[in-house]
């Protein structure tokens, strides 16, 4: 039988964790109340992070990983944790029990470092890793086109070799941390007669002639975090790719089964604060007569949300420890694998939409309102089952590794 209690190291570390936003991130917290629940505080009117909110971000960044906590999930070699997929599911589970504040900050998501950049060279770790470690700069990285979501090999953005250059003409849509970033990972067809060999990643510097940052988006989580990047004639050295030429599809592939295989932690850690806020309210607020938990029909929702939350922490864990066992950090990963993968994320993914829908009809007319945090929660819920792979994206991978 498979033990999924954590080992000491990881237990450490919760405990580390659950410290620093005490202290850190707690006062933070505070200090950007009015921030968090008004969006006209939290953005500017461009879209764009107010300057204190992305003041705060970086300090949190920063901080955690002056701490070790920002990229455990890295290897050591690095400066990262050397942390097991299993081990990370843990640190997830612990940050976002507390919701959805700024403590989410702290780890590296998807602006961070992720283990397919160990396939940059030394030099290309040196300067463009190392300072990602150290929470300094962040990346944006850039695969999604507007004629290009979910179909990644229809794609348009083409880098063309010229001299000692490479080109890039082309536009990408809804990228995450595309107004912020200091690194644009881009992936683009070299040669798209190639199919899924035809694409090649890259590393192009803010500053980069030809890259012009485009507007912000207003999404559904008013966020501020997402954007557009368009490449007029956008030059870039050649030795300024990720991984080698024709690598670039398996590498952004493997970029986005980081996002996938963090939503167990995460949705596992958001269903669980949901559930613990939902039975404390029902409990003590008085309608009718009593509290609302004496209600057949709430206490049906509350277990509902229950066995969603536990059906989660099973699935992950399971799924997690059978990715630990193969290899989902390398070019071309089993279809095996990418099952399980892809199973964890759209069952996660749905299972927190469950629990998130009843906690705001749970919490009624005050589960509608921003200062409750339960609405945010909601949204953000509903937007997980695009990025990383639609919820049908997952099941089209799933069938196909079931032989249908």
């Amino acid at each position: 039988m498979i033990d999924f209690t954590p080992p000491p190291h990881v237990q450490q570390t919760v405990r580390d964790i659950h410290q620093f936003i005490t202290d850190e991130i707690t006062p933070i917290e505070r200090e950007l109340s009015a921030h968090l629940v008004n969006e006209h505080l939290y953005l500017r009117e461009d879209g764009q992070l107010a300057p204190e909110v992305l003041a705060a971000q970086r300090a949190i960044r920063t901080r955690s990983a002056d701490r070790g906590l920002y990229a455990l999930h890295m290897p050591k070699e690095v400066g990262g944790g050397g942390f097991s997929l299993t081990d990370m599911f843990f640190v997830h589970e612990a940050v976002y029990q507390h919701g959805i504040g700024v403590a989410q900050w702290m780890l590296s998501w998807t602006e961070g470092p992720n283990r397919m950049l160990m396939f940059l060279t030394d030099e290309q770790k040196r300067k463009y890793l190392a300072p990602m470690m150290r929470g300094e700069w962040t990346a944006a990285y850039a695969i999604t086109e507007y004629r290009g979501g979910s179909d990644v090999l229809g794609m348009e953005t083409r880098a063309e070799r010229r001299g000692d250059e490479w080109v890039l003409n082309g536009t990408k849509a809804y990228i995450t941390n595309a107004p912020y970033a200091e690194l644009m990972l881009v992936c683009a067809m070299t040669d798209p007669s190639k199919h899924g060999a035809g694409g090649t990643t890259f590393i192009v510097e803010r500053d980069a002639p030809g890259l012009h940052i485009g507007r912000t988006y207003r999404t559904i989580m008013d966020d501020g975090m997402t954007g557009e990047l368009r490449f007029d004639n956008c030059r870039v050295p050649l030795d300024h790719t990720w991984g080698n030429e024709g690598e670039g599809f398996y590498l952004s592939m493997g970029m986005i089964n980081w996002i996938r295989v963090r939503r167990g932690g995460m949705c596992t850690g958001l269903g669980q604060y949901l559930l613990d806020r939902c039975i404390a309210y029902i409990k003590s607020r008085q309608a009718f007569g009593g509290p609302l938990s004496r209600f057949q029909a709430l206490q049906w929702m509350i277990v509902d949300s229950y066995l969603d939350v536990q059906a989660m922490r099973a699935l992950s864990l399971q799924s997690l420890w059978q990715a630990d066992q193969g290899d989902l950090w390398q070019l071309k990963v089993d279809p095996g694998l990418i099952q399980v993968v892809c199973a964890l994320k759209v069952f996660c993914d749905e299972a927190l939409y469950r629990v998130a829908d009843r906690a705001v009809q749970l919490h009624g007319a005050h589960g509608l309102m921003k200062e409750s945090g339960i609405e945010k929660i909601f949204r953000i819920a509903r937007n997980l089952r695009i990025p990383g792979g639609t919820d049908e994206i997952q099941r089209v991978n799933i069938a196909k590794a079931l032989g249908l």
